[in-house]
């Protein structure tokens, strides 16, 4: 269980890093976070779960933001065999504001179903969802999420983007998507691509001297940077060779 609180006009950064090791039966990590953060107070929670296959990995990550506070989470999730986890902003001030990045990877025999839910509950907030998803040999990665406004929310902004990469026919990536809309005084989007890597891509930089499992992992990177650049050096270095092992480097 972690708990923070970010008082009045602070700034927060917070890192973790979740891993275990494998055993020969099943495993539960069912954790729970909770931020709040008070009035012109910004938070950012960055979190890398790196999971043994064995592992059911459920999580209740929920912030609470007052007036002019600003949240945004940044989650890279891999490992385990399932994984269900959707960071939720509770914007109950007045031009209080969420961000929820996140990267996921599916691979043989996993279950990744992430997304993330704000719910804005006063006037002139404003929220973004970012999720990045790859699937690869059979694995499944489900985005879930919710954007909730209430009807004394006026001037709500809201906007939702979904990316999945597939990596192969067997695998999967799927969108549940909802909007709960109760005024007429908003800007809500949403918009959810699914793709694979381009032949083409692939030629070009075998024609550039590298092999195909080089040239996939480079793409796989590019794919990955907006996520990336979000945390800092040391980090974002260990989530690179993260996703290279991933990846079958």
């Amino acid at each position: 269980h972690t708990l923070i609180i970010a008082d009045e006009g602070s700034e927060i950064e917070y890192i973790e890093g979740c891993s275990a090791p494998k055993y020969n039966f099943s495993s539960l990590h069912a954790g729970c976070v909770e931020l709040f953060v008070h009035e012109g107070a910004k938070m950012k929670y960055v979190s890398i779960e790196n999971w043994s296959l064995n592992t059911y990995n459920l999580n209740t990550k929920r912030a609470m933001v007052d007036r002019d506070g600003e949240i945004k989470w940044v989650n890279g999730n891999m490992g385990s065999g399932v994984t269900m986890l959707y960071p939720s902003s509770v914007l109950r001030g007045e031009g209080a504001r969420a961000a929820n990045i996140g990267l996921v990877i599916a691979g043989k025999g996993q279950i990744q179903d992430t997304g993330g839910k704000t719910h804005h509950l006063a006037p002139n907030t404003t929220s973004t969802i970012y999720s990045k998803s790859i699937s690869k040999d059979g694995g499944v990665a489900n985005y879930r999420g919710l954007i909730k406004v209430a009807p004394e929310a006026v001037n709500t902004r809201s906007s939702l983007v979904c990316d999945s990469l597939l990596l192969d026919g067997a695998s999967q990536a799927n969108t549940f998507p909802a909007v709960e809309n109760a005024n007429d005084q908003v800007e809500i989007s949403h918009e959810a691509r699914i793709g694979r890597i381009g032949e083409d891509e692939i030629f070009y930089l075998k024609s550039r001297g590298l092999s195909e499992g080089d040239a996939i992992r480079l793409a796989v990177n590019g794919f990955a940077s907006p996520i990336i650049k979000e945390l800092p050096l040391e980090y974002a270095l260990e989530l690179n060779k993260l996703i290279n092992l991933e990846m079958g480097e």
